[in-house]
């Protein structure tokens, strides 16, 4: 093979190379953008969805949450409201009584475990006072007979 034959195949495919690497870098650099673009795009939509998020955990763990648990779900239940503030006067009727629905349903659990705990409290409170009268009116009627 002459050399001048070569060289063409080999300068024919060196661009082929460089266009499958251009290619390629912009292929890169097209998900990159799609990337950061939603990444950093966020829709009116995104806190709703992290308010559901948070009442379907709530309505499936929520009974065996501890007083930490409650307070970290208030945490994230500020800043989601946070959030939904910036998308305000965005929001339609529709949305804004879905995002009141999901409240509600946090503050039943909420609510729910309050309860259970006030009445588990009430209940060692009233067998501790059970155990205080007895051992009361034991402690007289022992005396009585001596």
């Amino acid at each position: 093979m002459s050399p001048i034959k070569i060289s063409k195949e080999f300068d024919f495919d060196m661009r082929i190379l460089l266009n499958r690497k251009k290619l390629r870098s912009l292929i890169i650099l097209f998900y990159v953008s799609l990337f950061i673009c939603l990444s950093a795009c966020t829709t009116k939509q995104g806190p709703i969805s992290d308010l559901a998020n948070l009442t379907e955990e709530v309505k499936t763990y929520g009974a065996s949450y501890s007083e930490d648990d409650w307070k970290s779900v208030a945490e994230e239940l500020d800043a989601i409201e946070k959030e939904m503030e910036l998308y305000k006067k965005e929001y339609t009727n529709e949305e804004l009584k879905e995002i009141g629905r999901l409240k509600g349903i946090l503050l039943a659990q909420y609510t729910k475990n309050s309860f259970k705990s006030i009445k588990e409290d009430v209940e060692s409170a009233t067998k501790e006072a059970e155990g205080l009268i007895d051992g009361f009116l034991n402690s007289f009627t022992n005396e009585s007979l001596e």
